[in-house]
C-alpha cells in the first residue's frame, strides 16, 4: 500500500483486507484472492471477474493461534495454489483457465475443493462449484502437461527455423534443409474429433490432409482396410454430392455448348456413367478424318473415348439441355416427330462414325495410338430435358430406341443416374444379411436403373 501511494492517488483501507477466514469446527478454509500488484488500477480488488472465494473443506488442518502459523497453513496448500498473502492467493496465473470455464456458470461465485476423491462432484450448489482435491489435481496436471507439450513443439520449431535461416541458407549441403520430426498422435491431438464435414478448412490444411492420405493410403490398406474402404465410400459419396450440385447450378443457367464441353472434359465420370462400361477419354475435338485435299471439311467429334478392355472407339456429341428433342406441333394424332436439331445431331455421328472408320489405319499410324480400334464404333448425344407429358415422352422412347448405333441421353437422365448412384453408395453396408432389407437397392434395381460394370468402372 506504501508503493501504491507513489503511483497514484491511491488511499489506504481504513478497515482490515480479509484475504483468509477459517471455520475450525466445520474444517473450511476460506480464501479471497485479491489483486495485490501495487501498479494495477484495480489494486486490492477482486482478483477475478465473477469468482469471489476458493474453499477448502475436510483438509483436516490444525487451526493457526499466530500469524506464523497462519502463514505455515497456507504454505501446506495443494500444488497449483498460490501460497504467499502477498501474492493476493488464488490459483496460478498458467491456471486461469479453469477460473475462466467456471466463470461461465451463472451464478457462481465460490470454487469448493474437498478433501480426498470425492463422489458425485463436480456438482453446483448454491453458488459453489465443487470437485474433489484429486479431480483439480488432475485437471492441473494436464492443463501442465499441455503447457510442456506447446513449450517443447515451439522450441523445436525455433531450431528447425534457427537451422535453415542461418545454417542453411550459407551452405545447403554441409547443413541440409531440416524438418519439424513427427510427432506420435500430433494429427489426433490437432483435429480429435472436431473435425466435421462442416468444417472449413483452409487452402493449406486441404492439401496437407490430402497428402496425409495419399502418404499412408498403402499402409492403412493393409492395417485398416475397414477403415480406408469407409473413407473410400466417404469421398465418392462427396464427390457425388458435389459433382450433383455443379450440374443442378450449371442446368439453371443457359450455358452454350463450349461450356457443357468443358464441365465433360472436367469430369469424365459423367460420362463413363452414361457410356454404362469403362473408358478412357481420349480428348475433345478429336479430327475423326474427311479431310478435303486442300485442308476443308475435317470432321471434328467433341469426345472421343475408348473402352478399356477392347480400345473399341466411342464418339460423342455434346449438346445444350435446352436443345429441343421434338417438334412443338403433334406429326400426327398424338405422335411428335423429332427435332431437326436432334436429327442433325444423329447424322452427324453417324457421318464422324463413317469417316472415321475410313480413316481409322492413318489415323492410328500419324498418331502412334495402336490401341484403339473401330471394330464397332458407337455414338453418344447429350442434349435436351427429358420430355414433359405422356405422348411427348413416348415419341423420344420410340425415335430413339430405333436407332442402331447411337445412343441419346438427356441431361435430366445424367441428373438422376447420379442422384441413384449416390443413393446406393449411400445405403449402409450390410454384408451378414442374408436378404436385402425392404427399403434396400436390390441386384434386379441395379440392373435396371444402373449401368452396367458400374462396380467394376468405380474401382477402376
Amino acid at each position: 500500500m506504501e508503493i501504491a501511494t507513489h503511483y497514484d492517488e491511491f488511499s489506504p483501507p481504513t478497515s482490515p483486507i480479509l484475504l483468509v477466514q477459517g471455520h475450525p469446527k466445520r474444517d473450511v478454509v476460506i480464501t479471497y484472492p485479491l489483486n495485490t500488484t501495487a501498479t494495477s488500477s484495480s489494486f486490492l480488488e477482486p482478483k477475478y471477474a465473477i469468482l469471489r472465494t476458493i474453499t477448502f473443506e475436510g483438509f483436516g488442518h490444525e487451526p493457526p493461534e499466530e500469524l506464523d502459523a497462519v502463514l505455515d497453513f497456507l504454505q501446506g496448500l495443494s500444488a497449483g495454489f498460490v501460497r504467499d498473502p502477498y501474492f493476493g492467493l488464488g490459483l496460478n496465473w498458467y491456471l486461469h483457465y479453469l477460473i475462466d470455464a467456471i466463470e461461465e456458470i451463472e451464478g457462481v461465485t465460490d470454487l469448493r475443493i474437498l478433501g480426498g476423491r470425492g463422489v458425485g462432484l463436480p456438482t453446483i450448489n448454491r453458488g459453489s462449484y465443487t470437485l474433489s482435491r484429486k479431480m483439480f489435481d488432475d485437471a492441473r496436471k494436464a492443463i501442465n502437461r499441455a503447457h510442456d507439450k506447446a513449450l517443447n513443439i515451439a522450441a523445436q520449431e525455433k531450431r528447425v527455423f534457427a537451422h535453415n535461416t542461418l545454417l542453411t541458407a550459407v551452405d545447403p549441403i554441409t547443413f541440409p534443409l531440416k524438418h519439424r520430426p513427427y510427432r506420435k498422435d500430433a494429427i489426433l491431438e490437432a483435429i480429435g474429433g472436431s473435425l466435421t464435414r462442416s468444417a472449413n478448412l483452409s487452402i493449406a490444411d486441404r492439401d496437407a490432409v490430402v497428402f496425409a492420405t495419399k502418404s499412408v493410403a498403402r499402409t492403412l490398406g493393409q492395417s485398416k482396410p475397414v477403415q480406408l474402404l469407409e473413407l473410400n465410400r466417404e469421398i465418392e459419396l462427396v464427390t457425388l454430392e458435389t459433382l450433383l450440385e455443379k450440374m443442378g447450378e450449371r442446368l439453371k443457367k443457359k450455358l452454350p455448348e463450349a461450356d457443357w464441353q468443358n464441365f465433360f472434359m472436367d469430369n469424365p465420370f459423367v460420362l463413363r456413367l452414361a457410356f454404362g462400361l469403362p473408358i478412357i477419354m481420349m480428348g475433345d475435338q478429336v479430327s475423326v478424318g474427311g479431310s478435303k485435299f486442300d485442308g476443308s471439311g475435317e470432321k471434328i467429334s467433341d469426345f472421343a473415348v475408348k473402352a478399356v478392355m477392347s480400345g473399341n472407339l466411342s464418339l460423342v456429341e455434346i449438346k445444350t439441355p435446352d436443345t429441343p428433342l421434338l417438334e412443338s406441333k403433334a406429326y400426327r394424332g398424338s405422335l411428335y416427330a423429332p427435332s431437326r436439331e436432334l436429327t442433325g445431331a444423329v447424322n452427324q455421328v453417324l457421318d464422324q462414325r463413317y469417316q472415321l472408320q475410313k480413316s481409322i489405319a492413318v489415323l492410328k499410324d500419324s498418331s502412334n495410338a495402336w490401341d484403339v480400334e473401330s471394330y464397332a464404333v458407337q455414338g453418344l448425344i447429350i442434349a435436351g430435358r427429358a420430355p414433359e407429358g405422356k405422348p411427348q415422352l413416348k415419341s423420344f422412347e420410340l425415335f430413339r430406341n430405333s436407332l442402331k448405333s447411337v445412343m441419346v441421353v438427356t441431361f435430366d437422365e445424367l441428373v438422376r443416374k447420379l442422384e441413384h448412384l449416390l443413393e446406393v453408395l449411400g445405403q449402409p453396408a450390410n454384408v451378414d444379411a442374408e436378404e436385402p432389407a425392404s427399403d434396400a437397392v436390390t441386384e434386379e434395381e441395379l440392373e435396371d436403373n444402373a449401368p452396367e460394370d458400374l462396380e467394376e468402372d468405380y474401382e477402376a
